[in-house]
């Protein structure tokens, strides 16, 4: 096989451009990729087709020169089809081929190239002398199959021709010369076969695939250098000019599709430069890279202040993504809202709220420390009485419900009126104080410490059992004796006596669980104070006693050291 035939380059020459443009186009496929398939298969079926007319006139071998000949088939049958979708991707931008159409597109290349490579058992594509044997197929004749094939091939390639006229037509000023430039393309075949018909040309014998070549190369320019893939009116219906809002549709290439009255006057008043047709240009020299990139196309919100007639205006911009059935991305629509007087109206009650909610939060402060102050001791700084009410009744129902123990400790300091009468009342004060932060201090987290009255402090301790209680005030018992409290720059030896109660043993309610600590607290009094006791439920030989009467667990002294 020798390339210095006319012929055989000029046809390399086409294989070459083909290939190139299916490369090109296939890698550029991401906006559409429909129309980026069907580009690319008419290219490759191109290719194909200009690779068999080579090898067909530059062969040496007859054999190889006629199975050439039948080889072209399949590209230009796949040409074909592929030309046939094009053209209604170019008619109807949105359109995606259903999965029947592509089949029934794909029949007719598979039975010619079925017919072609048995072509030497029936001769139904060509004839004559050799068809059989695979020679001289310069001199073979068509058969059937070749004119219905041919038939078919101009009946499915003027189907894409009319449709690409079609969308001419209909096309929207600002769209008609693209439209314009593929039709043309799409022409490029039939006028090189025309002047070939006319003229001839002594070196080619078929011309068909240079006008092929033409075709690929306008189509690939117009479709990616002039942003066909997403240039496309497919937003009009979308945009409505009667509305007073500012619709504005552009391409995922930035380019600005459509856009409608109020869109047109917002341009106008904010940039008088701009040229009258604004469709097709990128949108950033339209509306200013402040607006085409305050938001983008999914779904987001913001707003820009623009300058009109001297005055600052607000507009709020919304960009919503515009998909097809397929959610194929078409282009993003802004809408522009003008929001000047509802900023300022909100302006003015957002700061009318500010300020109530100061008023209110400053309210709420003060009711918060009002009730704080309501709930404590003036003198020793614990929760008092009421709260202590308010507090351990929900504190004996958790405990219920979570099936857990809790433990009631009321103290008491033994003789304090001996502290008055011996210290003074102040002195006084300053033991119940120091007492309140060591009972405070020796709580587990979660305890409630309260002052009961008096000299007498509450201490309720959640998921304690009763002999833990006992433990604890024992201890308490224990430090305050061995230690004593500080008052006035002195140390002041006191005794405790203390009364435990357990939730569910000793009571299940708050008032059985008040009233039995005060029952044990009164025991430890009456054992001899400086002594902590638990109280027990009654066993039924004490079933006529009165609760003071009924039986306990006493703790100990101490130097005795009995908590059981």
């Amino acid at each position: 096989m020798v390339l210095r035939d006319p012929a055989a380059l000029a046809y390399a020459a086409a294989a070459v451009v083909f290939a190139s443009l299916s490369v090109v186009t296939w890698r550029r496929r991401v906006h559409n990729p429909t129309v980026a398939a069907a580009l690319t298969l008419v290219m490759a079926g191109s290719f194909w087709w200009s690779v068999a007319d080579m090898v067909f006139e530059a062969a040496l071998d007859p054999t190889v020169a006629a199975v050439a000949n039948l080889a072209f088939f399949p590209g230009l049958g796949v040409t074909v089809a592929a030309f046939a979708i094009l053209g209604f991707c170019i008619a109807r931008p949105q359109w995606v081929p259903p999965r029947r159409v592509v089949v029934a597109l794909a029949v007719e290349p598979l039975l010619i190239t079925l017919l072609a490579a048995t072509n030497p058992w029936h001769q139904l594509v060509y004839r004559g002398a050799g068809a059989a044997e695979m020679l001289g197929s310069a001199a073979w004749t068509h058969g059937p199959a070749f004119w219905l094939h041919t038939a078919y091939s101009y009946l499915v390639m003027g189907a894409g021709i009319a449709l690409i006229g079609w969308s001419w037509l209909k096309a929207a000023p600002a769209f008609r010369l693209q439209r314009l430039a593929l039709l043309l393309a799409a022409l490029a075949p039939i006028a090189v076969n025309v002047v070939h018909l006319a003229v001839g040309f002594a070196f080619i014998p078929d011309p068909t695939p240079l006008g092929f070549a033409i075709t690929g190369t306008v189509m690939t320019y117009v479709i990616f250098r002039q942003d066909l893939f997403t240039f496309t009116p497919v937003a009009r219906a979308l945009v409505i000019d009667q509305i007073g809002d500012a619709i504005v549709v552009v391409s995922p290439a930035g380019r600005v599709l459509d856009l409608n009255a109020a869109a047109v006057g917002l341009v106008r008043a904010v940039r008088p430069d701009v040229p009258r047709l604004v469709i097709g240009m990128p949108a950033v020299e339209v509306f200013g890279a402040q607006a085409t990139s305050a938001t983008g196309p999914d779904g987001s919100r913001t707003e820009i202040a623009v300058g009109l007639a001297g005055s600052r205006t607000e507009f709020q911009v919304h960009a919503s993504p515009l998909l097809d059935r397929r959610d194929r991305a078409l282009g993003t629509v802004y809408v522009a809202r003008d929001v000047t007087e509802a900023n300022a109206l909100s302006r003015r009650l957002s700061a009318a709220n500010a300020q109530l909610v100061r008023q209110v939060r400053t309210i709420e402060m003060l009711r918060a420390d009002l009730a704080e102050q309501a709930s404590r001791d003036p003198l020793t700084g614990l929760h008092n009485r009421r709260h202590l009410v308010e507090r351990f009744g929900p504190m004996v129902a958790a405990a219920a419900a979570a099936g857990e123990p809790l433990a009631v400790v009321l103290i008491d300091v033994d003789n304090f009126k001996s502290i008055n009468d011996r210290h003074g009342h102040l002195v006084g004060d300053e033991v119940l104080v120091a007492l309140a932060q060591l009972t405070q201090a020796h709580a587990l987290p979660g305890a409630l410490v309260a002052r009961w009255g008096g000299e007498e402090f509450f201490v309720a301790l959640p998921g304690i059992d009763g002999a833990r209680g006992l433990a604890f005030a024992d201890d308490l018992r224990r430090r305050c004796e061995a230690e004593g409290v500080g008052a006035r720059d002195r140390t002041i030896h006191c005794t405790l006596s203390g009364g435990v109660a357990a939730y569910p043993a000793s009571g299940t309610t708050m008032n059985e669980l008040f009233d039995a600590a005060d029952v044990a607290l009164y025991d430890a009094k009456d054992a001899g104070r400086n002594r902590v006791r638990l109280y027990a439920t009654p066993g039924p030989a004490a079933q006529g006693l009165s609760r003071r009467e009924s039986s306990y667990i006493p703790g100990g002294r101490a130097d005795e050291g009995d908590h059981t």
